[in-house]
C-alpha cells in the first residue's frame, strides 16, 4: 500500500481474522503495569448487560484507584469472547474498544477533556490525554498529518494495541459524528502509529 506521495505506506489494516493468544498477551504485560478503575467498570458494566458471570472480578472497582493491567486484560478478553462469541477475538477486542470514548466521558476526568472537543482532531487529542492520566505506564501523542489526518503514537500500552485500542480511536471518530478510518503501524508489542483519516 502507498501512501499519497507514492512511497510504501506501513500501515495496515490490523490482522482483525489471525488468531490471538490471550494467555501469552496477557503474560507479556508488565506485572507492575497498572490501569485505573474508570476503564474498567463500564467492562463490567457491559458484561451485566450481557447477563454474563465474571468469575474474575473483585466485589467493588474505584474510578480512580489504580488497579493491575493484566487483571483489566483478562476481564476485557473474557467480556469480549462472551459478548462477541461469534466473533475472531481481535475484532470482538476492537468493537468494545468503540466504547472508550463513551465510557471515559462518563468520567468526571473524561468530562472535562471531552466535554469542549469538537471535531476528529480535538477528540482524538483528549482521548489520547487520558492514556497518560489512566495508564501506568502508557501514553499516546497525536500529531496532525494534515487537514484530516492524525498520527497516534501509543507507547508502553501493554495490551491488545492491533484490537482494542484501534477500537478506541474508531470510537473517536464516531464520537466527534465523523466517518474515517484507522490503521495500524505496529512497531513492538506495546508501540504502534495509529493513522486516523476522515
Amino acid at each position: 500500500m502507498r501512501d499519497s506521495g507514492g512511497e510504501l505506506s506501513p500501515f495496515r489494516e490490523p490482522p482483525w481474522n489471525a488468531p490471538l493468544d490471550i494467555e501469552r498477551e496477557i503474560e507479556c504485560i508488565p506485572a507492575s503495569a497498572q490501569v485505573r478503575g474508570m476503564f474498567i467498570l463500564p467492562v463490567l458494566q457491559e458484561a451485566k448487560r450481557a447477563k454474563i458471570s465474571m468469575q474474575r472480578m473483585r466485589d467493588r472497582y474505584l474510578p480512580f484507584q489504580f488497579y493491575p493491567l493484566r487483571e483489566h486484560a483478562r476481564l476485557l478478553a473474557d467480556t469480549a469472547a462472551a459478548v462477541y462469541p461469534k466473533l475472531p477475538m481481535r475484532q470482538a477486542l476492537r468493537k468494545l474498544g468503540r466504547g472508550a470514548p463513551y465510557a471515559f466521558s462518563g468520567s468526571t476526568l473524561g468530562r472535562v477533556l471531552l466535554q469542549a472537543a469538537q471535531g476528529p482532531l480535538e477528540v482524538a487529542s483528549a482521548l489520547a490525554k487520558g492514556y497518560e492520566l489512566t495508564l501506568d505506564p502508557g501514553r499516546a501523542i497525536v500529531e496532525e498529518r494534515g487537514p484530516s489526518c492524525v498520527d497516534v503514537s501509543l507507547e508502553e500500552v501493554h495490551y491488545f494495541v492491533d484490537s482494542h485500542h484501534v477500537g478506541a480511536f474508531e470510537g473517536a471518530l464516531k464520537f466527534a459524528n465523523t466517518r474515517g478510518h484507522v490503521k495500524l503501524h505496529r512497531i513492538s508489542a506495546a508501540q504502534a502509529v495509529l493513522r486516523l483519516t476522515w
